[in-house]
């Protein structure tokens, strides 16, 4: 466990285990490296394995707000070239993650030979699911989003979303996406079950993305796959790894 100074603040990082390709853990939403604890380690007995806090979570120190999925990705490299972690690299991401993961690889796909999806987040989720909300949920919803203080890594939303739909995403490399099968409690107010159908809809778009995609239901799982059903994901990195 080490630090890497990106200028004047310092972001914290996890490398474990040799060996190509590199797999890299990107966490869902204000989340931490720590999400990782149950994958990374197995993971590390077959090559190397790098996971990280970014800027303002953990032990990682803040940077200039509001920030995006592009600020994001270019610390990401920054982070990599500084602590020598050299591609081949193998692509793993978490909800929000998954849209650093997608970028990521938009503008490096040469150094990506496989990516991991885990309950990703679509950039027109917002969009799709204005449609199932009435009005006075939709104004609240879009009063959070436009307000980046709102959210734990004070993330402008609206541009990341942007980013990504302007980002060339189609792939030549192994994709799995990993979704979850359990629902959320449900709520008096969100239109909860709605929701989530619509979101698991969105998730098999991404099976476009590339001709080596398939699709894996996490059916004991909430969003977090990595602490429901960690050995699906292991299952998965193995499979793109050969071991």
């Amino acid at each position: 466990m080490s630090k890497i100074s990106l200028g004047a603040r310092e972001l914290f990082y996890s490398c474990e285990g040799t060996g190509a390709p590199v797999v890299i853990f990107e966490a869902g939403l204000g989340d931490t490296s720590a999400t990782w604890t149950k994958v990374q380690p197995v993971i590390s007995q077959f090559t190397c394995t790098f996971s990280y806090d970014r800027a303002g979570l953990g032990q990682s120190d803040p940077a200039p707000t509001p920030r995006t999925c592009q600020a994001m990705i270019d610390d990401l490299a920054e982070l990599l070239a500084g602590a020598r972690i050299n591609p081949p690299y193998i692509l793993v991401g978490h909800s929000f993650g998954g849209m650093i993961a997608r970028l990521f690889a938009s503008q490096c796909a040469e150094q990506i030979v496989g990516m991991v999806l885990l309950d990703g987040s679509h950039e027109d989720r917002t969009t799709a699911f204005e449609k199932l909300l009435s009005d006075e949920l939709v104004a609240r919803n879009r009063a959070y989003l436009a307000d980046p203080s709102l959210n734990p890594e004070h993330l402008d939303g609206g541009k990341s979303n942007e980013q990504l739909r302007n980002a060339p995403q189609q792939f030549d490399f192994p994709l799995a996406v990993l979704t979850r099968g359990l629902p959320d409690e449900p709520s008096p107010i969100w239109p909860s079950a709605d929701l989530q159908r619509v979101e698991q809809e969105l998730q098999r778009e991404f099976l476009k993305l590339s001709p080596q995609s398939s699709l894996i239901i996490a059916d004991k799982s909430g969003h977090f796959i990595q602490h429901d059903q960690p050995e699906l994901i292991i299952d998965a990195i193995r499979s793109m790894l050969g071991k």
